[in-house]
């Protein structure tokens, strides 16, 4: 049988199924993604409405090089799909005592902006700096980059060594700690834990990266028209290379022989044949919903139900008739007590009592995503997930007052008056909309054993023929790194059936 005869079914039309899906595609399979909205890309989508196009998920992209890396990996020039601008400064970070912080690209810069904050902490971080670079490429090459699939990718000498390099076993608020004393500049070097959905004082300490990508890497990029626009470079690649994508195209249950895949069953009644799986469901409900009773292996209800699961997302998308220009497209607004806020969401999880705020206004850099002289204002705050002890029902009007005046004393005056458009989530829609685990934003939480080999995998252990993409399997979450793991999906296919 050809490659071409062989059928693959793609679960979920989000950034790592999309990427699987075009790999294959280009391949030669016969590739087709099921997506059970009536758009594709998932977190990865837009809300497009009264001349507002609001991402729904993901806003920060960032890792340039891989996607430039992906593109020419399938043929391809970036440059003909998306139109990417640097950002700099890459945010502006706004602390509870009235100071501000605005890291860019630039180096200068930032010792100037730090030195305004804690001269002191000038040394701390260009040694925060000169340390992390090796640490950087050890993550990206010898665990990020590679499948591990199988535990000699783990347990070999080069990898142990590289773990020992990346000084997993403190947290990263503990490693920065090590460099900078000033807690504003703490803060400003950890708050990216939550990009992942999980706090600072939890993540384990490689992910100090983070900023080190932010400020010396490659930066922070804007796609014009959002993020959602990766999501229309993904769909043009895969009906370029013939593959074929459905919508509204909802799957019940996935079929399975004699341990061995042979399609899916769909909510309509419609069976679809394949040879291969490829679930970009959330990895905990592919176990929990889709796979037959006895065809999980070891992942069972109970399992999951002590597995580490990233916070929530309370989002409200908004336009505004009003420009507020003092916005930078990416804004953090922190809270007097950074430790306490980020307890009440992740130990005690419960709504905070001074809301962590993140505001993105792609407007302020891009006028096809608003009506002339309106702003797009999506808000994210931090919350627990569905396990934790929020009745949103009660909660979410309420908490939505909180949120809309700790902005309008930050430097958005009369934000309710000029609201026009309005739409909210809270962990509930995640859960219905987006099929996460609890509700969760990020995906299983990338703690310590829950990372690298001792993440769920790309690969069924136990049924033949099923694959698994996103931000619940290896190697984690981000836009770049779930379309490493789309590609890690297409290889394995590859090797595990080749022509």
């Amino acid at each position: 049988m050809t490659q071409k005869q062989k059928k693959v079914v793609v679960i979920g039309a989000g950034a790592g199924g999309l990427s699987a899906a075009v790999q294959l595609a280009r391949q030669g399979w016969s590739v087709c993604v099921l997506e059970k909205e009536d758009c594709p890309g998932g977190r990865l989508g837009a809300l497009e409405s009264e001349g507002y196009r609001i991402d729904l998920g993901a806003t920060i992209l960032m890792m340039y090089d891989v996607f430039e890396q992906f593109f020419a990996g399938l043929g391809k020039d970036i440059n003909d799909y998306l139109s990417l601008t640097r950002l700099n400064p890459c945010y502006h970070l706004n602390f509870a005592d009235g100071s501000r912080l605005s890291p860019s690209t630039d180096l200068k810069h930032n010792l100037d902006e730090i030195r305004s904050l804690c001269p002191a902490d000038v040394e701390g971080y260009l040694r925060y700096l000169a340390q992390i670079h090796r640490r950087y490429m050890t993550a990206r090459y010898e665990f990020i980059e590679k499948p591990m699939t199988r535990l000699r990718e783990f347990l070999n000498v080069k990898t142990l060594a590289g773990l020992m390099r990346l000084k997993t076993l403190n947290n990263m608020y503990s490693d920065i700690s090590r460099f900078v004393r000033d807690e504003r500049v703490r803060m400003s070097l950890t708050f990216q834990s939550m990009y992942l959905g999980i706090s600072p004082f939890q993540t384990p300490s490689i992910y100090t990266i983070i900023p080190y990508v932010e400020h010396a890497h490659s930066g922070i990029w804007y796609p014009h028209g959002g993020m959602n626009a990766i999501t229309h470079a993904l769909v043009r690649l895969l009906d370029e290379f013939g593959g074929e994508l459905r919508l509204k195209a909802q799957v019940e249950k996935i079929l399975i022989e004699n341990n061995r895949v042979k399609g899916v069953l769909c909510t309509d009644g419609t069976t679809i044949a394949a040879d291969i799986v490829v679930s970009n469901v959330d990895f905990p409900n592919t176990m929990r919903k889709l796979m037959p009773e006895g065809s999980t292996g070891t992942y069972t209800q109970a399992r999951f139900a002590h597995m580490a699961n990233s916070c929530g997302c309370m989002m409200f998308y908004l336009g505004s008739k009003q420009k507020y220009d003092n916005l930078g497209v990416h804004n953090i607004y922190f809270t007097h007590e950074y430790k306490k806020t980020l307890d009440q969401v992740f130990v005690q999880k419960r709504l905070p009592d001074d809301p962590a705020v993140y505001l993105y206004a792609p407007s302020r850099i891009d006028p096809d995503v608003a009506p002339a002289g309106h702003e797009v204002i999506y808000i994210l705050v931090p919350v627990p997930n569905l396990a934790g002890r929020v009745d949103w029902e009660k909660e979410a009007v309420a908490y939505r007052s909180v949120v809309y005046e700790k902005l309008e004393r930050a430097g958005l005056p009369g934000l309710r008056q000029n609201i026009v458009f309005e739409k909210s989530a809270d962990p509930t829609v995640f859960a219905e909309r987006f099929n996460t685990f609890q509700g969760a934003g990020f995906g299983l939480a990338p703690t310590l054993f829950q990372s690298g080999y001792f993440r769920p995998g790309i690969k069924s252990k136990k049924i033949a023929g099923l694959y698994f993409a996103g931000a619940s399997v290896h190697p984690g979450g981000g836009v770049p790194v779930v379309l490493v793991c789309g590609r890690h999906v297409a290889r394995q296919i590859q090797a595990d059936y080749p022509v």
